[in-house]
């Protein structure tokens, strides 16, 4: 299924003259690849499959930063497949280093605690979580969620903060 449709995907932008570069899941396949090694493997094959098959650049996966960024640079090297490490400006994290429930009060962050917590990362790499532990995350990219309240200004001011 991820092979199909992330190859109709390229297909169609193909069509419009565009590439696609990486390839982010969405939603509950992203949080259970982040939890399950097995969802994580069965991710990375999809991509590297697709990957083997092209003549394009190879497509990247876009996962969750967390402090195990080096296990999963392992995993990924053994199917020869790029990561981009991604932070949240707009969530709140548990000590684990995964993403806090949305069903928790405080998961979603309001418009200045997702801008101290963009601040947070973009100077130190590190962030504050539910329970006030700081926890380092070493990330290439930082997502603001189109659904958050007042995800334009946050990703606006964001921007000035780079």
């Amino acid at each position: 299924m991820i092979q199909y449709q992330v190859s109709a995907l390229s297909g169609m932008a193909k069509v419009c003259g565009a590439n696609v570069s990486y390839v982010k899941p969405h939603g509950a396949l992203y949080n259970d690849m982040m939890k399950d090694t097995a969802v994580m493997r069965t991710v990375m094959q999809s991509i590297a499959e697709i990957n083997m098959q092209s003549l394009n650049s190879p497509l990247a996966l876009m996962v969750q930063a967390t402090s195990q960024n080096a296990a999963l640079k392992d995993a990924a090297q053994e199917w020869g497949l790029p990561l981009y490490f991604e932070a949240f400006s707009d969530r709140r994290y548990t000590d684990e280093g995964l993403l806090q429930s949305r069903l928790i009060e405080g998961a979603v962050l309001s418009e200045s605690d997702a801008l101290l917590q963009a601040k947070q990362l973009i100077s130190s790499g590190t962030v504050t979580t539910a329970s006030g532990a700081t926890l380092a995350i070493e990330a290439d990219s930082l997502c603001v969620h189109g659904d958050t309240k007042g995800a334009v200004n946050i990703a606006k001011k964001i921007r000035t903060f780079l």
